[in-house]
């Protein structure tokens, strides 16, 4: 197998640059019949001359044979089933009011899949105490997923703590002790029922073989990696990992059949001891695991040891993100509302905020308390805060919410195929655009389609365009009839699917500019206010 079906132009061009990956092919599953005259806008094109099963094959076994458009190699792929293409880099869309712009991105979004659509004004402030919530409510979302990876380790450790008893566990050590010492003062007075080995017999401990469990996991998945099986046999000889995991699995097999003895045994020696019991007026051991007792003391101990760790004041989290900071940090908590709120229940913390500071006994608390959660506890042992913060460290406010929310939104166009960007200048000041949008909008247009409709000059003459697309509403013989002229930002003239061209630097000081006079103006103003 040489070659590999995509379903986008951003996978095409990624594999195609892999050299560990297939010869891709991005193409649409279609019959072509005499009625069809334009082919669908997935296609590949194959490098070849006479055309044969035998030629094609040798095709798809070559990547430099294969391409996204017939004459442009690799930059440019059919967009539209008229034939319209577009860069696989960075396209700037142009044009005057009402010719189809945001018209042409709602096509390109209904064709393509895997699309990452900011419509023009979607993020800007408009009722702001209604987006000031809307902010916060997103940031509480992120601040939720990071709190569940960050503390996944000690959710396991608190659910296993949950089902340790030091007060039951202190109650049958005493009973026991008691039992004991009672039964030793009245050994004189034993009779024959009292005397039976199996009276005071104490049953078998039944072993949880979690380790075993664990390591043959461990050792299935060295045997089973894929990714880095070449390394793995450099250092160790697979088959003797898979004897190892065999014999770990019939010992594991061993020891389950030994526990099931022992539970069954244990099944009959408490009849026989309750039947015991009934028959004789001696007193009778209790039971008691001294051994889970001991361990599940040092297990709480040690659970209030990791708390504590927890509790630590730190920044456990930090991010740049085009000046902003993404800071989440950790601490204890101080007051039962804080508590409160990160558990989102409707009760009092009160009572529990009074034993936080031991994390066992705190654990009780939340534990009696039926509103909570159980599954939900973790969260209310550290106090994680996630913060949006500015370049000078202060909390986000006002246009900087907007501005973060749009970075974010194009950072986050990474899990996508397409980007479809729709005036970014209506909602934001020409400084911001230039120093982080633009430099975002570059680095994710080298893996990935992007369109940007603009009719600003900071993003549409300096962001660095790959291709330009121009939309145009033209009256001919008295019927309207909508464009699209597309070429390079260096070619004299762009081109329309039908022949039509037009001159391009007509349509940027137009677009951008305002038309030449507007821009000799502005030019002369500036000149003329510039201290030299």
């Amino acid at each position: 197998m040489t070659a590999g079906e995509v379903d986008s132009a951003k996978k095409f061009i990624r594999a195609i640059k892999d050299e560990t990956k297939l010869t891709p092919v991005l193409f649409s599953d279609v019959r072509v019949s005499d009625g069809l005259c334009r082919l669908p806008t997935r296609q590949s094109f194959l490098d070849c001359g006479e055309l044969t099963f035998s030629a094609i094959r040798a095709c798809l076994d070559d990547k430099g044979k294969v391409s996204l458009s017939e004459d442009e190699g690799n930059s440019l792929f059919q967009i539209f089933d008229d034939g319209q293409r577009m860069s696989t880099g960075l396209n700037v869309l142009l044009g005057d009011r009402s010719t189809g712009k945001t018209y042409t991105l709602d096509k390109i979004n209904d064709v393509c899949e895997g699309v990452k659509y900011i419509r023009q004004f979607s993020l800007v402030q408009r009722d702001e105490a209604a987006y000031e919530r809307e902010f916060k409510n997103e940031v509480q979302r992120k601040r939720s997923r990071f709190v569940d990876v960050y503390l996944s380790a000690f959710k396991a450790v608190l659910d296993d703590v949950m089902n340790v008893d030091l007060e039951s566990n202190k109650r049958d050590v005493e009973n026991y002790i008691s039992s004991l010492l009672k039964s030793a003062e009245e050994a004189d007075r034993r009779d024959a029922y009292s005397k039976v080995a199996l009276f005071d017999e104490t049953a078998f401990p039944v072993r949880d073989d979690k380790v075993l469990k664990d390591l043959i996991a461990s050792v299935r998945q060295v045997i089973e990696n894929i990714e880095y099986r070449e390394m793995i046999e450099r250092h160790v000889d697979i088959q003797s990992l898979k004897k190892l995991a065999c014999e770990l699995i019939e010992l594991l097999w061993s020891k389950a059949l030994e526990n099931r003895k022992r539970l069954f045994l244990n099944g009959l020696i408490k009849d026989i001891k309750e039947s015991l019991k009934m028959r004789t007026s001696a007193v009778q051991v209790d039971d008691v695991d001294l051994y889970r007792v001991s361990m599940e003391t040092r297990k709480a101990g040690r659970f209030s040891d990791i708390v504590n760790s927890l509790r630590k004041e730190s920044v456990i989290f930090e991010e740049s993100v085009q000046g902003f900071r993404v800071v989440a940090s950790k601490g204890a908590f101080t007051k039962a509302g804080e508590i409160k709120s990160a558990s989102g229940a409707k009760t009092s913390f009160k009572d529990a905020l009074k034993e936080y500071g031991d994390p066992y006994r705190y654990l009780q608390a939340l534990m009696s308390d039926d509103n909570l959660v159980r599954s939900e506890l973790y969260r209310l042992f550290v106090k994680i805060e996630y913060k949006i913060l500015n370049r000078y460290g202060f909390e986000v406010s006002g246009g900087e919410r907007s501005e973060f929310r749009l970075l974010q939104e194009i950072k986050d166009a990474q899990n996508y195929d397409v980007l479809l960007i729709d005036e970014p200048e209506s909602s934001f000041d020409n400084m911001f655009l230039k120093s982080d949008v633009n430099q975002i909008i570059r680095e994710i247009s080298e893996s990935m389609p992007v369109v940007v409709v603009t009719h600003n000059s900071t993003v549409g003459a300096s962001v660095g365009a790959d291709y330009l697309l121009y939309a145009s509403k033209e009256v001919e013989s008295g019927k309207v009839t909508y464009r699209i002229y597309s070429g390079y930002p260096t070619d004299k003239a762009l081109k329309s699917i039908d022949g039509q061209s037009i001159k391009s630097h007509e349509i940027m000081l137009n677009s951008l500019e305002a038309g030449r006079k507007t821009y000799e103006s502005r030019r002369r103003g500036y000149e003329a206010i510039e201290d030299r």
